[in-house]
């Protein structure tokens, strides 16, 4: 977006542009006189736009010369920022602005603004010449530099947010037809828009405030800190904490108020608040020898988190638990994932968009009527006042003044509802994107499977080959096994009980050994106090213990942890690994891993068993407690010795198979977005039937080879999974299928799912952007999928046009729960306000609820709307009929129309509950697309030819008395036959609109369902019965009517509504809801081809033999990585 010559880049990484201003008192002072002139209405012009409303009032100028910035961010989104230069004790800082609560800091250097985050840390071993401390002076400056160390979030003031809501074009239209009607005397109607649009206003901003006041009250938090200043222990305010600070950690339990590097002893930590996951996790100091560069991912096992629990505080020597500040407020983890809520990634709102195009589209069918209106101003001689407001009655027809209201009500409704069923939902908004999923996407365990896993068998090896599986280690002759269960772990004991992931805490009590943390008064038989003892006791005997000295906790990244062990009695350290097996076998000696290792593994995954790959070396003799400490990971874990497999059961949840069967047969297609292993992903795919037993599953696999040119070529194969099938009740197991002969003539093109892991996907994003839409187009299974993999996994699906939901426990979900349309988080952490939709239920039995609300509501807003219109433009279409010899409704007959019979009915479409089952066919997600639009066209149309038949008809009787238009009295109707044939009319057509357009299964339920509805109804239809065959004297006077002479008259037009009722319920239901939509349509849809990406693709591969028996894309070894 090109802006002007100061453009400028300011985080290439989150694609920001800032553009700098400064103040012309010239251009405010013009400004100001026009929005005086134009009563405010320049004001709300200009200030639509940001950079519109700084051209208006500013001049643009370099950066260094601002006052205020103009920032774009990678949406296209404009904010305005003020720049600050600090005077007095403040002045040794450089300019500065906030944006998205983030300080940006002018650096002379470079002559840019550069975001402020924490520490410059480079390398690891910096952090130690920080563990001193900081003196007083410094950690003022710092303070000043930094800002407190608070996330504060201010509540938008009330009059902010009213301003904010009702600068939208539809309010702007209410007011405009307010006014207008005032000006008629017409208040009754206008007064009821006023209530109706204060109300829906109000409803907005109390839920506006509410999430951010729960967001506050949320991530609100402060408390006294121990730090180390001027070289000895203070006592201050946490939000008194700079980056730098040396932390002193012992009081337990706590919420971490910053972001620490630890330094000494060890945490155990609950991170729920940032990731969903429950379970504690380990935190382990950085080590002080390691000169490795400084990265908050992969020192993220060193780092305590702002927001954490700190659950365990253990030290191993006299100087304690220590961490060093990192970071603080809005830059640390705690921060960003509040700033991502503050700040969502914008959702295209297509409702919203639509409703604009249509008022576009009805203010240009809108011309005729006051061309029309115009011309027969002039005809009647009426004055050019009175013309005047003619013409802008005619405009107040043009969009229906009640619809933000009725809009609002409709989600508040569907939102009652998924709440009354354990769904919550943090914007009713989003309640519309749920009705049109096509794709769900959901993680595995935890979601599709049960949390804790069941150690089913136990595989030692020995001499290279696989011994007799075992279910009891006290029956494996390997001690170094047993040993491996009983120290491979992160445990920690909090209140006497154990915590931990759960498959730690089941391998370990298999065991039978017990946990001991001692304490530096602890006696010990080891040269230091280790983090933790494990030992056996047998028969009251105590066997020699075995201290962890050194612990590496799980990585998903790297896919297994270690620890560094030692035994009593011995000088000697062993190594002791699990993890992923494919990793664990790399990492192993050649000569200690069995022949057989990837059939055996081949056949517990194909099973749908969750594997650990277990093995250990020994760290030669002379190596000291010291050098164990300095020597680097990936030194520790090489060259190991294979020791064998832990086999667990991941059991299904009962709620699972029944769900995916709903969403199977209406036609939403279920992905598996998991981070476990392949062949496990895909058995459990086949068991819960997301994939069906007879379908065929090939595996993608991508791999870079670099070739004499200096350029990647990335190869992709493809071989058919070895699944378990039932056949004639016994389990077989498919064979492969090898690159160059693939063929699969038997099985057709929609059976064929595409499963893939991680690192194949990421690859394939890079490098092949091509192939990348098929294999998510026909992808299934996607495995050991990192976090950054879902969210570009959900983006991709996005890009190929599909509405995607996303379903996970929390854990490691976060970024795809916000990203996808319907995001439900299972965890009641406090992640979940991330994600648009909550489900305390553990299960995803919730997304097919989701789903029939996201529809109904979907559906009851399109009927509502459909009513509205109709009603605006039917009600516009009798006042033209009356019109024409200068007539106009009494206020009586406005205030029967608009409020009696037309109020009620659109508020109560959203009070139809939803529709039990799910349909295959999806409802219409444009309120633009061909069946509504020739439902609202055929519903007009019918009623032009009924009201020029009625208006006929009645000018034709011999007992007419023709109406005679006075200028001097134009606002005050006098009664006429004509006026009453056309009213009473046109009461009949709400009538009729309210039952045709209430529509029932297969979205929502019967409308007769709908009690308080029929009542509605059925009062309305005995009223314009009433008013129409024999209304009382006073609603005579009230509605200025004149009624004929012959009550047969009426009786016959009472008999024509009737009958048109009745057509028109049959031509809707039958001819357009039926006939149309489910015959005509789709085979127009057929002949045009398809529409969408997804569409389009689909087409194509069902043309081309795909996946292909091989393929080889040749890519630049530096292809950009967000291809």
């Amino acid at each position: 977006m090109k802006l002007g010559n100061h453009i400028q880049t300011l985080d290439e990484e989150q694609n920001l542009k800032i553009q700098g201003f400064k103040t012309s008192y010239l251009k405010q002072t013009l400004t100001f006189i026009g929005v005086v002139l134009s009563c405010g209405l320049l004001w709300i012009a200009i200030t639509w736009r940001k950079r519109v409303y700084l051209r208006c009032t500013h001049i643009p100028c370099s950066l260094e010369e601002a006052v205020k910035v103009l920032v774009i961010d990678t949406y296209g989104q404009e904010f305005i920022s003020s720049v600050e230069k600090p005077e007095g004790k403040s002045s040794f800082q450089p300019p500065f602005f906030y944006f998205k609560k983030m300080k940006y800091s002018w650096k002379e250097k470079e002559k840019m603004f550069v975001g402020v985050q924490g520490l410059d840390i480079q390398a690891c071993a910096e952090l130690q010449r920080l563990r001193k401390g900081l003196d007083s002076e410094e950690a003022r400056k710092k303070l000043l530099f930094y800002g407190l160390n608070l996330i504060k979030i201010e509540v938008t003031p009330v009059i902010t947010l009213i301003l904010r809501e009702i600068r939208s074009p539809f309010y702007m239209y209410q007011s405009f037809i307010v006014i207008i009607w005032f000006l008629q005397l017409y208040y009754q109607f206008g007064i009821c828009i006023i209530i109706l649009s204060v109300i829906s206003v109000a409803a907005t901003v109390w839920e506006t405030r509410k999430q951010t006041k729960s967001l506050r009250n949320a991530v609100r938090s402060e408390s006294i800190a121990t730090v180390l200043r001027n070289g000895r222990e203070e006592n201050i305010s946490s939000k008194e904490l700079v980056p730098g600070d040396v932390l002193i950690l012992s009081q337990i339990p706590f919420t971490m108020f910053c972001d620490a590097v630890l330094v000494s002893g060890n945490c155990v930590v609950n991170e729920s608040m940032l990731t969903g996951e429950s379970t504690p996790i380990t935190k382990i100091p950085i080590s002080e020898f390691s000169s490795a560069s400084f990265d908050v991912q992969s020192n993220k096992r060193s780092i305590l988190s702002c927001g954490t629990e700190i659950l365990l505080c253990r030290s191993t020597d006299m100087e304690g638990v220590r961490a060093i500040v990192y970071r603080t407020g809005f830059s640390t983890a705690k921060g960003e994932l509040v700033r991502s809520i503050l700040f969502p990634k914008p959702v295209a709102l297509k409702l919203y968009s639509d409703l604009l195009k249509c008022m576009i589209v009805f203010f240009i069918l809108g011309s005729v009527p006051v061309i029309y209106t115009s011309l027969v101003s002039v005809e009647i001689d009426a004055y050019p006042w009175d013309a005047l407001l003619y013409v802008l009655n005619v405009v107040t027809f043009f969009v229906p003044p009640s619809l933000p209201a009725v809009l609002t009500s409709i989600n508040e409704q569907a939102q009652r509802r998924l709440r009354k069923q354990d769904i919550y939902c943090l914007n009713s908004r989003y309640i519309n994107f749920a009705g049109g999923l096509d794709v769900v996407c959901f993680d595995k365990t935890g979601t599709l499977t049960e949390d804790s896993l069941d150690i089913s068998v136990v595989v030692p090896v020995k001499d290279k080959m696989f011994e007799t599986v075992v279910l009891n280690p006290d029956q494996l002759s390997s001690e170094l096994m047993i040993k491996a269960m009983a120290t491979c772990h992160s445990l920690a004991r909090i209140d006497d009980e154990l915590q931990g992931y759960d498959l730690d805490i089941k391998m370990f009590k298999l065991t039978g050994w017990q946990l001991q943390e001692p304490t530096a008064e602890d006696n010990v038989p080891f040269e230091y106090i280790p983090p933790r003892i494990v030992f056996k006791n047998i028969s009251g005997n105590k066997q020699p213990s075995v201290a962890v000295v050194r612990l590496f906790p799980f990585e998903s990244s790297l896919k297994r942890m270690s620890v560094v062990a030692q035994t009593e009695g011995t000088s000697r350290f062993e190594v002791f690994l699990k993890g992923a097996p494919e990793l664990v076998v790399s990492l192993s000696r050649k000569e200690t891993v069995p022949d057989d290792v990837t059939d055996v593994l081949e056949y517990y995954s194909s099973q749908g068993f969750r594997i650990i790959a277990v093995a250990s070396k020994c760290l030669p003799d002379d190596t000291s407690w010291k050098e164990v400490q300095q020597m680097a990971r990936n030194q520790l874990e090489t060259d190991l010795q294979f020791l064998g497999l832990v086999v667990l059961e991941n059991k299904l949840k009962p709620e699972t198979i029944p769900a995916l069967n709903i969403l199977k047969d209406a036609n939403i297609r279920s992905v598996m977005v998991t981070g476990d292993n392949l062949l496990t992903a895909i058995t459990v795919a086949k068991k819960c039937g997301m994939v069906e037993d007879c379908d065929l599953v090939i595996i993608m696999k991508a791999a870079l080879s670099s070739k004499s040119d200096s350029k990647s070529c990335l190869e992709v194969s493809y071989k058919q999974a070895k699944c378990p099938s039932l056949r004639n009740g016994s389990l077989q197991i498919n064979g492969n299928i090898h690159a160059t002969d693939f063929s699969i003539p038997v099985v057709f093109e929609e059976h064929r799912h595409v499963a893939m892991e991680g690192e194949t996907f990421n690859l394939i994003r890079m490098y092949n952007p091509e192939l990348l839409d098929k294999m998510v187009l026909k992808g299934a299974i996607f495995a050991r999928m990192l976090p950054e993999h879902k969210l570009y996994l959900i983006e991709c699906f996005q890009n190929l046009g599909y509405q995607v939901g996303m379903c996970g426990d929390g854990a490691n979900d976060c970024g795809a729960l916000k990203t996808a349309h319907t995001g439900v988080s299972l965890s009641l952490a406090e992640a979940s306000v991330a994600a648009p939709f909550t489900s305390p239920q553990q299960n995803i039995q919730c997304i097919p609820t989701l789903i029939r609300e996201g529809r109904v509501t979907l559906v009851s807003t399109f009927d509502s709307f459909r009513y509205m219109v109709c009603y605006s433009f039917t009600f516009l279409l009798a006042i033209l009929f009356l019109f024409w010899d200068g007539q106009r409704p009494s206020d009586g007959a406005y205030v029967t129309i608009d409020i009696i019979l037309n109020l009620a009915p659109p508020f109560l479409f959203g009070a139809t509950r939803a529709y039990q089952g799910l349909s295959k066919k999806q409802p219409t997600r444009s309120i633009l697309s061909f069946i509504p639009c020739f439902s609202v066209a055929s519903f007009m149309l019918i009623q032009i030819a009924v009201h020029a038949f009625a208006y006929t008809y009645c000018i034709q009787q011999p007992w007419y008395e023709p109406f005679t238009f006075d200028p001097d009295n134009a606002f005050s109707p006098n009664a006429s036959h004509t006026g009453t044939t056309v009213l009473t009319t046109n009461m009949m057509a709400y009538v009729t609109g309210a039952t045709i357009f209430a529509s029932g299964p297969p979205y929502r339920a019967p409308f007769f369902s709908n009690r308080l509805y029929v009542a509605v109804l059925v009062a309305e239809f005995v009223l314009v019965g009433y008013l129409t065959l024999a209304p009382p004297d006073f609603m005579i006077h009230f509605l200025n009517f004149k009624r004929a002479p012959v009550a047969s008259f009426h009786i016959k037009l009472y008999a024509i509504t009737l009958g048109v009722l009745v057509f028109s319920f049959i031509y809707e239901k039958y001819f357009i809801q039926r006939f149309l939509s489910k015959c005509v349509v789709p085979a127009i849809q057929r002949c045009r081809g398809p529409i969408l990406k997804y569409e389009k693709l689909l087409h194509v591969l069902k043309q081309e033999n795909w996946p292909p028996s091989n393929q080889c894309s040749t890519t630049d070894s530096n292809a950009s990585k967000d291809s």
